[in-house]
């Protein structure tokens, strides 16, 4: 063999091996990361002594001495704040008349040191508007808030708040019905390692006080977050013009509202948006981007036009046609977001505060995810089956794990999330650095809302008990009273959950009707680049 030869294939080779391990890169659904990939930091474990409790009074009146290792969040707002809705048959029904919102201020407090003291100077403060948030936890004890920050003339105030992106909308979370007080964090966070802010929001623990008659009272550990919205640090759309025929939007599939704009789309005008068990108020389509403001009727018509097209894709009983939804959803985005709710225990992901996002002339993304107060394990009537998956029965799944490719691609990058970012050791790790964090936080929060937590009778209509169970005819209590098993019952169904995805995923893969994948170009192309491999290694042997 000649020496140019030599060098031909020798080049040869190495072309075909990048080509490979480009084609594996995305057989496997590999991308490339080292977990931090939204804004979320490593919280440091709490270094205080003192006896968490030594600045409250008895009646929650916090003390001249207070200091926390978190954030802290004060409110003042002007008046009570107004029972606006109520529910009926999960139908929410908003009094006429009555605005959510009130009056107040908000300040934030945070040295960056670990330590903070009400005699601190604030790094925001900002007019806000401010109203009770919420569904279920609508009516517990502990109320949660969405907050709307303005300027002096009343404009939107949007600013950073501890390094989150600017937004003049925030969130106040902290549901009683998560006495871990990490649900929610712990699915953000990962879910911001895992494709950033796109699928996850950003948030920040903190120590709520509300002011009342010149007195600070002390609220509980809150996560203040940012909301699903429009931002270059939040959901990256373009901005809307009223002008343009066609527009960007975000919606939010949920129980119907009178807060949000309804679209009647296909999927409910064809039935296939609801469930043999849904009501009329389930499964609704709303408009979250453009706001009510400042979206014309010319604009929701294209939205309404341009999502039912996309479920007319998915919907379809045409093979011929459902076939072709990859040219109008990022499936990427469809898989972490099914592979992120199964594995916490998500299930009421896909139903509601489902959030969906578009930019015109663009394909759908689905995300952020929002809401895991009910996952891992915390659902208020059952236990929930960790050696089971149930993501592939929800809203759009359905139709999408019906499709062996679709399915093939859940079942490769789980594979590569389980080494990384889903990594128990991992997960693990984040659970009890969160825990360390908040260990004086912690023994505040249950020590506030004691009533609540310690309360196991179920007889308190303004509180979230899980209901006991019946098994081998004995009655088991899911009640915990001690910090620590909260943190068990969250380690343990995430160790069996997360080890039985895989093989589910196999079953779910033999039970898909179609294989859209068989043939594929990518397939052939792979076989054909194995084989551009091994080309030059077959020649220099046949020429010695």
């Amino acid at each position: 063999m000649g020496k140019n030869e030599k060098v031909y294939l020798t080049v040869l080779f190495a072309v075909g091996v990048f080509i490979a391990l480009v084609l594996c890169f995305f057989r496997t659904g590999m991308k490339f990361s080292m977990y931090p990939r939204g804004t979320y930091q490593t919280l440091p474990p709490s270094q205080s002594e003192d006896d968490p409790l030594l600045y409250l009074a008895d009646d929650f009146e916090v003390l001249d001495g207070f200091h926390t290792n978190l954030p802290i969040v004060i409110l003042s707002v002007d008046g009570e704040f107004p029972d606006y809705k109520t529910f009926k048959n999960s139908e929410e029904i908003v009094y006429e008349g009555v605005d959510p919102y009130i009056g107040g201020e908000m300040t934030v407090i945070d040295t960056g040191s670990g330590v903070n003291t009400l005699s601190d100077k604030e790094i925001y403060k900002s007019n806000i508007r401010i109203k009770i948030k919420g569904h279920s936890s609508y009516g517990y004890d502990k109320k949660q808030y969405k907050i709307k920050a303005l300027n002096e003339d009343g404009t939107d105030n949007d600013l950073s708040i501890l390094g989150m992106g600017e937004g003049s909308e925030w969130v106040l979370n902290g549901s009683l019905a998560d006495k871990s007080m990490m649900r929610n964090y712990l699915a953000y966070r990962i879910a911001s390692e895992i494709d950033g802010n796109n699928m996850a929001p950003d948030s920040r623990y903190c120590e709520v006080l509300m002011r009342e008659n010149g007195k600070l009272f002390y609220q509980g550990v809150f996560l203040i977050m940012e909301t699903v919205s429009r931002g270059e640090d939040r959901v990256k759309i373009k901005k809307y013009n009223p002008g343009s025929s066609i527009s960007g939007y975000i919606v939010r599939r949920d129980r119907k509202t009178e807060f949000d704009i309804m679209l009647d789309t296909y999927g409910r005008q064809s039935g296939r948006a609801l469930g043999k068990d849904d009501n009329e108020n389930d499964n609704w389509i709303g408009i979250k981007y453009p706001s009510q403001s400042k979206i014309t009727d010319q604009t929701i018509e294209y939205i309404t036009k341009d999502f039912s097209k996309i479920e007319q894709i998915l919907y379809s009983s045409d093979e011929s046609v459902f076939k072709t939804y990859d040219r109008y959803i990022n499936t990427d985005s469809f898989v972490d977001y099914f592979l992120i709710n199964e594995f916490f225990g998500n299930y009421d992901a896909g139903e509601h505060s489902t959030y969906m996002y578009k930019n015109a002339g663009d394909v759908l993304y689905i995300g952020p995810v929002w809401d895991f107060d009910q996952a891992i394990n915390n659902n208020e009537t059952e236990e929930t089956d960790p050696y089971n998956l149930a993501f592939e029965m929800q809203p759009l799944f359905k139709e999408l794990t019906n499709d062996k490719r679709f399915v093939r691609k859940l079942k490769s990058r789980y594979a590569y999330l389980r080494s990384e970012q889903l990594a128990e050791e991992h997960i693990f790790g984040v659970i009890d650095e969160v825990s360390a964090y908040l260990k004086d936080a912690q023994v505040r929060e249950w020590y506030r809302w004691a009533d609540d937590y310690l309360d196991g009778s179920g007889l308190n209509p303004h509180n979230y008990t899980l209901h006991d169970i019946e098994e081998n005819g004995m009655t088991l209590s899911r009640f915990t009273d001690r910090y620590s098993d909260e943190i068990y019952v969250i380690k343990k169904y995430i160790h069996e959950h997360a080890d039985a995805i895989q093989a589910d995923l196999t079953g779910v893969l033999g039970s898909a009707e179609y294989d859209f994948s068989i043939g594929g170009m990518r397939e052939l192309l792979f076989i054909a680049v194995i084989s551009l491999i091994l080309m030059p290694s077959y020649l220099i042997q046949r020429k010695g």
